[in-house]
């Protein structure tokens, strides 16, 4: 039976992918256990999985090795072995062609895949067999199984989405290995008792994404498929010239992602293995190296655009079986029908509203369907999924993929049991194989977890990561680079500690340092803990920050900024859609966290807030010299910002000892000065008095000498009329704050460089630049006292998808005011002929125009 298993699972993922496979060879293959297929063809489809509007070009699988000795399964592992796989993809975006079939054909693909996904998990959750025993078989397999993957190359190439810079993205792999291990490390093989303990060792040989933009893309005279194998070696390599293989690089990648190096350990104990709490039942403790990201301008140019080039294609493929075969100059009617056609779709979508005749409707339908889709599966037991019955066709032709799943899925998922036909003899050797006790059938099921039982703990190191930004090939506008980056997650049955160390970082630019930690180690440690152990606390958080320097470089910046501003590159699509998706997100955001504050103050949930933030010391330089010789300085020492929650036995009153959640804020020395001179944070602390004073060539001007805030917050758990909802109390010490003409003088020029220049690069793009709709209207204002007097004023309006901008002129460079709607029903179809309708989102003031 396993090796029909191994057979069915084979025949059913390879066959998805590859061309050509043989399933009679395939079984035969599998039951002798040495399963071997090279040099095969990757079908177009191949990708579908991804659900994105791309296609195969090319594909090649050189070589897949599956060895399961059968007879010895006890005494040598599973071998895996996948080598040189191939795969060029590009865009399949058209939707000319998507007829009405087409459409239906794709949803009773989509059904038919996330029906059969559905019974999968259903029929992994059922007891086919003793958990316990399949648990030990899996082990046995698992534990044994030694896995290597290598030469992986999967290139997408792109000429559409970007016109006149055609660009390439791709994912590369030298090798990834897995072995089983002993104590010391050394590979070694495990049966019976010592699956108690399974150890896995992995290897990652240069993992990589590139991004490469202005290509030549790649391109072969003869057919693909007539390749050799060491032709698509070579061609995945160093690429092509001429129309043939290169045999030397043609290109140098830009790389999303420079090529990481690492390693990984895995461990895992049976549960009644596991004596000491502090051990877990299993382990995996992943390193790295050096990982770098890397975004050129023009590569941040391309995935803008092959954004907006996905983003319009699925706005196009929601309404495509609607879309005329003809011009639109041809038959303007049939624009105008499909143009009604969407948008009632739309509207429908939208109100989620059914009218009773729908409801009515739909009962019927839904009694109709149960009922044929019942008799289907009963008239023929072996079939768990019913896809080529014409009347069910006819019915998911009205009906969501939702709504299709929720009606199959009531009478599909039906109980099967399957059992396995081995001999006594067969039995015994099998369960001595992996390590299987009859006695002990279902006491690991049975035990009572422990809260204190670790179960998993995940840890990953990173010696050393960055991030650039990079303005050409080699020129780095910013260099974020961090040492000693620790992650680590810890599973018990009901606690989750969640923990995060930085040792240092520091932000770099061209013009110099950007910001800097303080210290080598431990700038940044926080450990979060759901349901902890040491408290009566539903969750608690813990965080200390070091304090960091940062240099205020107005150049760099601007850079930085300038890198990520709309300009003639990005597409109007794009620029909307994410737009609008920011605002949503912050709106979502702001709702979402209010619920959950206001419904964890209702629950009377209790949590721990301990917040130790050592705040940045910014430093302002300026070009002003007063001495002609030393250039004047802001410095500005924030302070400490401590944040923590207080118990509520603090409360004075016991009548409000379930009312409020108390916090104490607590900001602590902040300070300011003005130095003429070369001074830097982490130079030796000097005193500094109210007086101007000169030490070693540097003159110090105190402008706020060292001060604090205390504040005490109270936040009402559950609305009281006879309580005010918040209760606030500040503290203020002391503010000493010097002035004279000489601060004055240097203040004022640290003020200038704040001081925006004006900008008429005819680069520079606003959202209203690109308006559907724009023109002089008159809008309806009110002013004066109490706004009683109404004015018509003339403004400027341009209408930009869901927003609606007021401008003073057409050439303004900021809004008056904008509104943004809930969504926009009809499209501009003719620039004389506009039609449009909008539904006006609560909490905002209706512009009458």
């Amino acid at each position: 039976m396993l090796k029909d298993q191994v057979a069915y699972l084979l025949q059913r993922y390879l066959g998805n992918y590859v061309i050509g496979l043989n399933k009679e060879a395939l079984n035969i293959s599998v039951w002798q256990g040495d399963v071997e297929l090279t040099n095969m063809q990757l079908k177009p489809e191949a990708l579908n999985a991804l659900k994105l509007p791309v296609k195969v070009k090319a594909g090649f699988l050189g070589s897949v090795k599956l060895k399961v000795p059968w007879s010895r399964l006890g005494q040598d592992p599973v071998l895996v072995y996948l080598d040189r796989i191939f795969l060029l993809a590009e865009p399949a975006t058209s939707v000319e062609g998507y007829s009405e079939d087409a459409i239906q054909e794709a949803k009773k693909s989509r059904v038919r895949e996330m029906e059969t996904k559905l019974l999968e998990r259903l029929h992994q959750l059922k007891p086919e067999m003793n958990k316990s025993w399949l648990g030990s078989l899996i082990s046995t397999i698992i534990g044994n199984l030694k896995l290597s993957i290598s030469n992986i190359h999967i290139r997408y190439e792109d000429l559409e989405s970007n016109p006149g810079h055609p660009f390439a993205a791709g994912l590369t792999l030298e090798k990834l290995s897995a072995v089983t291990v002993d104590d010391n490390g050394k590979e070694t093989f495990v049966t019976g008792g010592a699956l108690d303990r399974i150890q896995k060792s992995v290897e990652l040989d240069r993992l990589a994404l590139y991004l490469d933009s202005d290509i030549s893309p790649w391109h072969i005279k003869e057919p693909w498929e007539d390749l050799l194998p060491a032709e698509w070696v070579q061609v995945f390599r160093f690429g092509t010239k001429d129309g043939r293989p290169a045999d030397h690089p043609t290109e140098e990648h830009s790389y999303i992602l420079q090529p990481v190096t690492g390693d990984a350990k895995y461990m895992k104990l049976r549960q009644n293995q596991s004596s000491n709490s502090d051990e877990p039942l299993q382990k995996a403790a992943v390193s790295l190296e050096n990982v770098t990201l890397c975004l050129s301008k023009d590569g941040y140019r391309d995935i803008l655009k092959l954004a907006d080039n996905f983003t319009a294609f699925n706005q196009r493929l929601k309404y495509a079986h609607y879309r005329p075969s003809f011009t639109l100059k041809s038959d303007p009617r049939s624009w105008w029908k499909y143009a009604y056609k969407a948008v009632s779709d739309q509207m429908k979508k939208a109100s989620g509203k059914l009218s009773w005749e729908q409801v009515l409707k739909y009962t019927r339908l839904r009694k109709k369907y149960i009922s044929l889709y019942a008799s289907l599966l009963k008239s023929d037991v072996n079939r768990s999924v019913v896809d080529d019955n014409k009347e069910i066709e006819e019915l998911d032709r009205e009906l969501d993929i939702e709504l299709i799943l929720q009606w199959r899925g009531s009478q599909s998922f039906k109980d099967e049991t399957e059992s396995l036909h081995f001999s006594e003899e067969e039995w015994q050797q099998l369960n001595k194989i992996i390590g299987y006790k009859e006695d002990e059938d279902g006491q690991s099921l049975m035990i009572d977890e422990k809260p204190d039982i670790l179960q998993t703990v995940l840890e990953i190191h990173m010696k050393h990561n960055a991030s650039k930004l990079l303005d050409g090939a080699h020129t780095c506008l910013a260099d974020l680079s961090c040492e000693g980056l620790d992650c680590s997650i810890k599973l018990y049955p009901e606690t989750k500690v969640f923990g995060v160390k930085l040792g240092s970082y520091q932000l770099s630019s061209p013009n110099g340092l950007l910001a800097q930690s303080a210290t080598t180690a431990d700038s940044l440690v926080g450990v979060f803990c759901y349901k902890p152990f040491d408290a009566k606390v539903d969750w608690s958080m813990v965080a200390k920050a070091s304090p960091c320097y940062v240099t205020y470089l107005k150049d760099s910046l601007d850079e930085i900024a300038k890198f990520f501003e709309s300009n003639t590159a990005v597409g109007h699509t794009i620029a909307l859609e994410t737009a609008t998706a920011v605002q949503m997100t912050i709106d979502e955001v702001k709702r979402s966290a209010q619920q959950q504050v206001n419904r964890a103050l209702k629950d009377h949930t209790r949590f721990l807030l301990d917040l130790d933030i050592a705040a940045p010391k910014i430093t302002i330089p300026t070009e002003f010299q007063p001495d002609n010789k030393h250039s004047t300085k802001l410095l500005l020492d924030l302070g400490n910002l401590i944040i923590r929650s207080q118990d509520d036995n603090a409360l004075t009153s016991p009548e409000e000892l379930d009312l409020y959640s108390q916090f104490d804020l607590v900001l602590s020395d902040v300070s300011a000065f003005l130095v003429d001179g070369d001074y830097h944070w982490s130079q030796t602390s000097l005193k500094k008095s109210a007086a101007s004073t000169n030490t070693d060539g540097l003159s110090f001007l105190p402008v706020i000498d060292k001060c604090g805030v205390i504040l005490k917050l109270q936040q009402i758990r559950l609305e009281n009329p006879s309580y005010p909802t918040t209760r606030l109390a500040i503290q203020l010490p002391s503010l000493g704050f010097h002035f004279s003409p000489a601060r004055y003088h240097r203040l004022m020029q640290v003020t200038k460089i704040f001081q925006e220049e004006e900008n008429d690069s005819p680069d520079l793009l606003y959202a209203w630049n690109q308006a559907d709709f724009e023109g002089w209207l008159s809008v309806l204002s009110r002013k004066g006292v109490g706004n009683r007097e109404a004015v018509w004023q003339r403004r400027y309006l341009c209408l930009v998808g869901p927003f609606l901008y007021v401008l003073e002129s057409p050439g303004s460079k900021s809004y008056k005011q904008y509104i943004r709607f809930t969504y926009q029903l009809v499209h501009i179809c003719f620039p004389m002929a506009l039609i449009i309708l909008y539904k006006w989102n609560t909490g905002y003031d209706i512009l009458k125009i």
